[in-house]
C-alpha cells in the first residue's frame, strides 16, 4: 500500500510539472510545446475539468475547433456550470458554423451570468 501511495504522489507530481511547463509555454506563445504537456496532464489525471479546458483553450488558439469542441465539452460534462467553458465552446461552435449549439451554449451564459457581455453581444 504505501509503494501504491508514493506511486500516485509521483504521478500526481508529474501531472504538475506537466501543467506548470504548459503554462510557461504558453505564456511565452510556443502553443504546440504547450499543447504536448497539457495532453500530458490530461493523460496522467484525466478527471481534472481544469486540465481539459486548459488543453482545449490551446487547441483553439492552433485553429484546432474540433478538438477544442470535444475539451470544452469534456469539461462541461464534468462541471456543468463552469461558464467560461461553455462560453469557449459557444465559441467552437460558432467557428464551426454550428449556429444553433452556439446559441443554446450562449443563452445558458447569459442566464448564469446576466451581465457577461461577450455572450449577450453574441445572443443578440
Amino acid at each position: 500500500e504505501v509503494l501504491l501511495e508514493f506511486s500516485e504522489c509521483s504521478s500526481q507530481a508529474e501531472v504538475n510539472k506537466h501543467l506548470e511547463l504548459g503554462r510557461d509555454f504558453l505564456a511565452r506563445g510556443q502553443l504546440s510545446d504547450a499543447l504536448t504537456h497539457y495532453h500530458a496532464a490530461v493523460e496522467g489525471d484525466p478527471h481534472n475539468y481544469l486540465t481539459y479546458f486548459k488543453r482545449g483553450t490551446v487547441y483553439y488558439a492552433l485553429g484546432k475547433a474540433k478538438f477544442a469542441l470535444q475539451d470544452f465539452t469534456k469539461v462541461l460534462e464534468m462541471k456543468a456550470d463552469f461558464t467560461a467553458a461553455r462560453l469557449h465552446r459557444a465559441n467552437v461552435y460558432l467557428k464551426l458554423a454550428q449556429y444553433r449549439e452556439a446559441k443554446e451554449d450562449y443563452l445558458q451564459v447569459t442566464y448564469s451570468e446576466p451581465h457577461n457581455e461577450e455572450a449577450a453581444a453574441m445572443f443578440r
